[in-house]
């Protein structure tokens, strides 16, 4: 594991959100992120990614966004969890997609 030379965790964790942010905003520009409103304890970084997609693009998003999120965790040593979700709920879904 390599942890960036960040001398506090909050500094770690800013750089590692500005980070997927502008990664998920690259690859889905329409996307709106917000933070997860009841992350988990261990969590250091907790959003939603909501795309206006159908749902199987939603699956391919999640895959994507997830290779975005490991080697920010090792890089920043920092717990993310980023959820692809559709913009708006799905009538046939009603379950998250999390990663």
């Amino acid at each position: 594991m390599s942890v960036y030379a960040l001398p506090h965790p909050a500094l770690r964790i800013a750089a590692a959100t500005t980070e997927l942010v502008q990664g998920i905003l690259a690859l889905y520009p329409q996307a709106r992120i917000v933070p997860r409103t009841t992350p988990l304890a261990d969590e250091d970084i907790s959003v939603d990614v909501r795309l206006p997609l159908r749902l199987d693009e939603i699956y391919a998003a999640r895959e994507q966004i997830h290779a975005l999120v490991l080697p920010l965790q090792d890089h920043y040593d920092v717990l993310i969890l980023a959820s692809a979700v559709p913009l708006e709920p799905c009538p046939d879904s009603s379950a998250s997609l999390a990663l």
